[in-house]
């Protein structure tokens, strides 16, 4: 997975194949880290359909060749705009349905779920800003992929089967996703005709076709129809939110991450800022692992009932990840030690150019507008984004997400992009490959592939081979006998101090890589 020689000027890491070669295509023809990294969210939303859509939304972290970083939030919202308090609720019944991952999964699902995506905006803004092609020239590999077809991967042939009850919602649903009697399955060619004319028609004509006019109108006459809130005020005045990432010290390095008002970088940086203050590289198992997993549990417990109000979530941050509570933090693991789905993808260029994207639409909402070929998130349906409870935000408000695309870079170890799908694990698959790479001075490919453990609440679940030892102090253990997708999918890029690059996708999941 690491790059062949010294000649390389670009490195990319995405959540299929099909997306890291769009990647490198792109850039061949005159892109950056930037427009490379918008082929392959574009190619990601063909090719994993329903860990990423057109129909959901994300964020990107920018770290500039001058060291300045930004994030552009195009995350999905609140929609509603206009409608009476009646239409929100779904009438009190909005359809559930337990998906088979795990112990059962629970997630709303159908119009009532469909939040206000936005992913084509968010491309527009980042091709905008810090890009050197346009839509038409980003999109055109996730065309032709619709167009001409692919290979179903591992990871997403999974996941139809997990959604399959989802996927035969409605007879449009199925036409994209069924053949025959059954969802298709890992290696059977898939194609999405109708999306490729949809993502053609918005990368001649920009983003505004699908936000305000007849598709918009379409859209949103869809979702009404199929007792939804998403009206045509809510697309036509959805903007991207450009915001200052949070940034954190780690030893030598500066990360930059997705801030408030989103959970999960903060969740992130709270967990670094109480493992800093230890020689993680000299500890035996048994502390490093009282530290690390100790880390996660307070963390992730935070997360779960600190972050409960985006508009107060920056207070709430700057409190979690001070020195003063880290410190509390500290005392409490040695006093009392005991998934909406998403894709990643990290580009950089040899300018130092970094981006980390990581997007989502949920589990999906089971709809496919007709016409259009978009899938079309459930954001709304799950309760980690909605903690004050279902439609309970105000229109236009942003959810709460805990995708943490991230960005390092230090003198010793180089620029390092990097992210996670995963929900509650994204933080800790982050925490312990940064570790790897900062703490342990591995390359990325070894630190990606390391075996990880997840500590949350009393469970404590871990890959075989993982750095444990007394695992008698959890209340549950979960082992897993071999790499599992349930501890993430860490995609990395890296540009090393001697302008080397190095790329990794986690084998937890069907990634790729690719160079130019």
């Amino acid at each position: 997975m690491n790059a062949p020689g010294p000649k390389n000027s670009f490195a990319a890491s995405a959540g299929t194949p099909y997306a890291a070669d769009a990647a490198a295509e792109v850039f061949r023809a005159g892109g950056n880290a930037a427009d490379a990294a918008v082929a392959a969210a574009a190619a990601v939303s063909v090719t994993e359909p329903l860990m990423s859509s057109i129909g959901g939304g994300g964020f990107a972290l920018v770290r500039k060749s001058d060291g300045a970083a930004e994030l552009v939030d195009y995350y999905d919202v609140m929609p509603g705009k206009g409608l009476p308090k009646s239409a929100f609720g779904a009438g009190g019944s909005p359809q559930s349905v337990t998906l088979k991952y795990g112990a059962g999964v629970e997630s709303i699902v159908g119009g009532a779920a469909v939040a206000v995506p936005g992913s084509l905006r968010g491309w527009e803004t980042l091709l905008a800003r810090h890009g050197k092609l346009g839509l038409r020239e980003a999109l055109a590999p996730a065309v032709r992929l619709a167009r001409e077809g692919f290979r179903l991967c591992r990871t997403s042939g999974l996941w139809f089967g997990v959604a399959e009850e989802v996927l035969r919602l409605t007879d449009e649903t199925r036409r994209h996703f069924y053949t025959g009697d059954r969802v298709y399955r890992e290696g059977e060619e898939v194609r999405f005709p109708e999306l490729a004319d949809t993502l053609e028609a918005v990368g001649e004509g920009g983003a505004d076709l699908l936000y305000e006019g007849e598709m918009a109108r379409a859209i949103s006459a869809y979702i009404l129809e199929m007792q939804g809130i998403l009206t045509e005020t809510d697309l036509a005045e959805y903007r991207p939110v450009i915001r200052e990432p949070m940034s954190v010290r780690y030893g030598a390095g500066e990360m930059y991450t997705n801030g408030p008002p989103s959970a999960g970088g903060p969740t992130l940086a709270q967990m670094l800022r109480v493992v800093s203050a230890y020689d993680l590289a000299a500890m035996p198992d048994d502390e490093y692992v009282t530290v690390m997993a100790g880390a996660m549990r307070l963390a992730l417990g935070d997360r779960q009932t600190q972050y409960l109000d985006g508009a107060l979530n920056d207070r709430v941050a700057a409190r979690l990840t001070g020195e003063e509570y880290a410190k509390s933090q500290r005392r409490r693991i040695f006093e009392g030690f005991g998934s909406p789905q998403t894709s990643h993808l990290s580009c950089v260029d040899a300018d130092g150019l970094a981006v980390s994207i990581t997007a989502s639409m949920g589990y999906g909402s089971g709809l496919v507008v007709p016409g259009t070929g978009i899938p079309l998130n459930n954001s709304l349906g799950e309760p980690e984004l909605n903690p004050k409870g279902f439609h309970a935000l105000d229109p236009g408000e942003r959810l709460v997400s805990s995708m943490s695309p991230t960005v390092v870079s230090s003198a010793e170890g180089g620029l390092v992009a990097l992210g996670s799908p995963g929900a509650s694990r994204i933080p800790t698959a982050i925490l312990q490959t940064l570790v790897n790479v900062l703490d342990f001075g591995m390359g990325v490919e070894e630190a990606v592939l390391a075996p990880r453990f997840h500590a949350e609440g009393d469970l404590f679940a871990y890959e075989d081979g993982a750095r444990v030892a007394d695992v008698g102090r959890f209340g549950r253990v979960l082992p897993y006998e071999e790499a599992n997708m349930y501890f993430g999918g860490v995609n990395a890029v890296r540009l090393t101090t001697e302008g080397m690059f190095e790329a990794a996708a986690d084998p937890r999941r069907s990634g790729g890589v690719s160079f130019a």
